[in-house]
């Protein structure tokens, strides 16, 4: 069993932006968000997706913890294809983006990933968390990659966990394991939700 801490990356700025390859540096209000987060608080070992904005984050802990980072390319976030870098505002008469919400399965983003693709590679992401020997640790990315990962542990539907708010710099604890005939399992232990913004 292995005790996870995900944290979504700080504000950007970016607004209601639908960023995924889109990225754009922290921005003050974020850094200063973060550190509150992250007061009082030390992993040992700390895994970031490698946007900018989660390195950033992911930064800030680490020189808290005195930890190194490991860049994990597999915690980056949903490519959004077509829709990347727009604004949901932008895109509000676009049906698909609400069919998106409804069922992202079957409605991936025009020329995005599909979340079969997602699932994949945030499973594999996941298996090498689950042999981490050294706890806890602090997994920093975004919006999307993290629902998909509570979808996998928790084994509930994808669209359900659109109901949780997971604003910006929002701290997820989980106790985590990989059994080897049932697979990976998960149990929510701390929600910290700081207040934020939207986007991805």
């Amino acid at each position: 069993m292995t005790r996870v801490d995900f944290m979504r990356h700080g504000e950007t700025g970016a607004g209601d932006a639908l960023l995924g390859r889109t990225d754009p540096a922290l921005s003050a209000a974020g850094r200063e968000i973060v550190l509150r987060q992250f007061s009082g608080r030390r992993w040992p070992v700390i895994v970031a997706s490698p946007l900018q904005r989660a390195r950033e984050t992911a930064e800030l802990a680490a020189r808290a913890s005195g930890a190194s980072i490991e860049i994990d390319p597999a915690w980056r976030e949903i490519d959004f294809g077509e829709w990347d870098g727009l604004s949901r505002r932008d895109l509000a008469a676009d049906a698909r983006l609400a069919a998106f919400y409804a069922d992202a399965e079957a409605n991936p983003p025009p020329n995005g990933e599909t979340m079969e693709q997602v699932r994949t590679r945030i499973a594999h992401a996941l298996e090498r968390l689950a042999m981490h020997t050294v706890d806890p640790v602090l997994v920093v990315a975004h919006g999307g990659s993290l629902r998909v990962a509570l979808a996998v542990l928790l084994g509930l539907p994808l669209d359900r966990l659109w109901a949780i708010r997971i604003d910006y710099a929002t701290r997820i604890g989980v106790e985590m394991g990989s059994d080897p005939e049932h697979g990976l399992w998960g149990e929510i232990i701390e929600i910290a939700q700081p207040g934020g913004g939207e986007g991805s």
